[in-house]
């Protein structure tokens, strides 16, 4: 075999796979930066950044050797095989293409230095690319498999299409609300919301509502939620960034008094509270508003009274909670008001 049988044996498309997967393998990285979102997960860019790379690597071994093994014989299953993948790997790469500049064009700005956030009609278009280019890969895949005529190819696609409509209740429910969530502005990304899983209540942070499902941030325990988009609509939610007025999120601190203790002292304490917790940057909270403090409960042996202020600052809402409670604990004790529960029953 000398060298001129061997090039003889190479087409000059495969010679284009060789020479283009070795640019993709050298440039994977750039190529996935530019068309993956700027605030993409590390971890999961470098699994997608493998994939691509190991494919790369497959299409040229398989190229390769497809072309050694032409020497030998013309009708090799490895061939239908590489087109198959090449097919699905070439639909995979044009998919995320077409992705990128939809929400470049469709998404919403979040903020300057942030990646394009997903809207109603980004998703709408990206479905649309999906499907046809989901629609044309399989045709190629079933030509390259050798379902030549309309009633081999009708046949397959009518497979295709009975499995999509037998899974559609796993899937169709949280594509819509998907949807819906996106059109309606339910929650969007980076707001903080409210809702209850069971009988935990969790407060998170949207990082990002995608087909199926939403990824919420933990703001308590600082770990990633993964919510069926399904769940969420279902699921009585409080966006904690959408303020009523422009005063801003109204927020409340409720303490238990005696009888004995005045309406004047316990404003007393709630004004020093607030105005030492005014002199900490870490509390967020509106000093311009005035302060509204209510009697809001009535027991048998205290009074609830409630203090309602303002605060725009949502993300570290728990933070600005803990460190004002603290502030009350001391205004208390400097006031000498015992917030202690009393005791029910006689010690023995």
């Amino acid at each position: 075999m000398n060298m001129g049988e061997l090039h003889s044996h190479f087409t000059a498309v495969e010679y284009f796979l060789i020479g283009s997967n070795v640019l993709l393998l050298v440039f994977s990285r750039l190529i996935l930066r530019y068309i993956f979102p700027e605030g993409e997960d590390e971890d999961r860019f470098n699994s997608r950044l493998r994939v691509v790379r190991a494919t790369a690597i497959t299409v040229i071994m398989f190229v390769t050797i497809n072309g050694f093994l032409r020497l030998v014989t013309n009708d090799l299953w490895i061939t239908r095989l590489l087109t198959v993948m090449l097919a699905i790997y070439l639909a995979y790469l044009f998919y995320y293409g077409i992705k990128h500049l939809i929400r470049q064009h469709f998404g919403s700005q979040q903020g300057p230095g942030v990646s394009r956030a997903e809207t109603y009609h980004s998703r709408i278009f990206s479905i649309f690319a999906a499907v046809v280019i989901s629609i044309v890969a399989l045709v190629a895949i079933i030509r390259i498999l050798g379902f030549e005529t309309w009633l081999e190819a009708g046949g397959v696609l009518g497979i295709v299409g009975v499995m999509v409509a037998l899974t559609q209740s796993a899937w169709a429910p949280d594509l819509i609300s998907g949807l819906v969530i996106l059109n309606s502005k339910l929650v969007q990304e980076g707001d903080v919301i409210e809702f209850c899983d069971g009988q935990e209540k969790i407060m998170g942070s949207v990082f990002r509502t995608k087909v199926f499902y939403t990824e919420i941030l933990h703001l308590v325990n600082n770990h990633r939620i993964m919510l069926q988009n399904s769940r969420l609509r279902a699921t009585t939610v409080n966006n904690l960034s959408r303020y009523a007025s422009a005063k801003g999120l109204r927020e409340s601190i409720a303490v238990n008094v005696s009888y004995a203790v005045s309406e004047q002292q316990v404003s007393a304490m709630f004004e020093e509270a607030f105005a030492n917790a005014g002199e900490d940057s870490s509390i967020a909270i509106e000093q311009q508003h005035e302060l509204e403090i209510r009697a809001t409960n009535g027991g048998d042996y205290a009074v609830t009274w409630t203090c309602f202020y303002y605060t725009k600052d949502d993300r570290h809402l728990l933070r600005t909670r803990q460190l004002l409670l603290a502030q009350v604990l001391r205004a208390a004790r400097a006031h000498e008001i015992d917030l202690a529960t009393p005791d029910l029953y006689q010690r023995v």
